[in-house]
């Protein structure tokens, strides 16, 4: 998101120089097959390339995936409201505040072994592991930032401070080799495999439930959005409809969805996931027009190497 991106420019500039004088650089990417490599956020996991049927896909196993990070976030009740369709005014749609829901998140650096501030958001998808998430390709490789985040925490359910299903370290990433190669704006989403902080039995899905990817969608659907602002202790939402910006983007109109809602979930009826915030300009240059790509067949063979499928 251009027009969104100055603080998190800013914050997440601070985390790396932060993680970097704790934990010094260290870059260890292998197989890289043409997929694109780089070490970032105190240093680089091993990278490979696979090439499923129609595409090829990334394999990215975080540096930061042995972390048991500290955190300030406490416990307590996740949020049990709705989705909120937003308030409107002349006309326009603007997203409301909220507790959240259990299956979306924020997503928030691991700097020193501290959960910092959240910089993006997430959500659970349906998998045979229950350990997947799905966000903004973007919010996990960028070249502004050097390339991989390695220590990315998912809170699912996160408001006011309270991590209602604990926090949950991100251990493999699953990109598109057009994302990772050359930031292709159709190809901006990332598939993240996760564990719970600590250790834990239960997988995360069990715990929040999950959305189906869902490959080839439309571009008409009537949807609900969950988003973290930037520094919001509370997550936003409004339902509206996706429409068709071209044939590879899908266009939402909901305002106030600034900073920090990268990644968020395009949700459908069914618990159906039909788009990602993020795609065109990282996901809009306002905060009132945003896009998502669309789940064409080369996203879907990412989805599937993230499931094992």
């Amino acid at each position: 998101m251009r027009y969104r991106r100055r603080g998190l420019i800013a914050l997440v500039a601070v985390a790396l120089l932060v993680t970097a004088c704790k934990a010094g650089s260290k870059a260890d990417s292998s197989g890289d097959g043409g997929g694109g490599t780089g070490g970032s956020g105190g240093g680089g996991g091993g990278t490979q390339s696979t090439a499923p049927a129609a595409s090829s896909v990334v394999t990215h196993h975080l540096s930061g995936a042995d972390d048991n990070p500290h955190t300030l976030l406490h416990s307590g009740s996740a949020g049990t409201a709705p989705i909120p369709s937003g308030s409107a005014s002349d006309g326009k749609l603007t997203a409301q505040s909220f507790d959240g829901i259990p299956k979306a998140g924020a997503l928030f650096l691991g700097v020193g072994g501290v959960a910092s501030a959240h910089y993006c958001t997430a959500s659970v998808v349906h998998s045979p592991s229950g350990d997947l998430i799905a966000t903004a390709g973007h919010c996990v490789r960028n070249k502004l930032f050097g390339g991989w985040l390695d220590h990315i925490l998912f809170v699912p359910g996160y408001h006011d401070e309270v991590a209602p299903y604990g926090v949950w370290v991100a251990t493999t990433a699953y990109v598109d080799s057009r994302w990772a190669d050359s930031e292709d704006q159709d190809a901006d989403i990332a598939f993240l495999k996760v564990r719970k902080a600590g250790g834990g039995s239960q997988t995360l899905e069990s715990l929040t439930g999950a959305s189906t990817f869902t490959a080839g969608p439309g571009y008409t659907n009537a949807v609900s959005i969950v988003a973290y602002p930037l520094t919001a202790k509370r997550p936003v939402g409004c339902a509206t409809s996706t429409s068709k910006f071209s044939a590879t983007q899908l266009r939402l109109d909901c305002a106030g969805l600034p900073e920090g809602a990268s990644g968020s979930p395009f949700l459908a009826s069914g618990d159906r996931l039909v788009g990602v915030l993020g795609g065109y300009q990282q996901g809009g240059d306002s905060s009132q027009t945003s896009y998502s790509i669309y789940f064409d067949d080369r996203i879907a063979a990412v989805f599937q190497a993230a499931t094992g499928s």
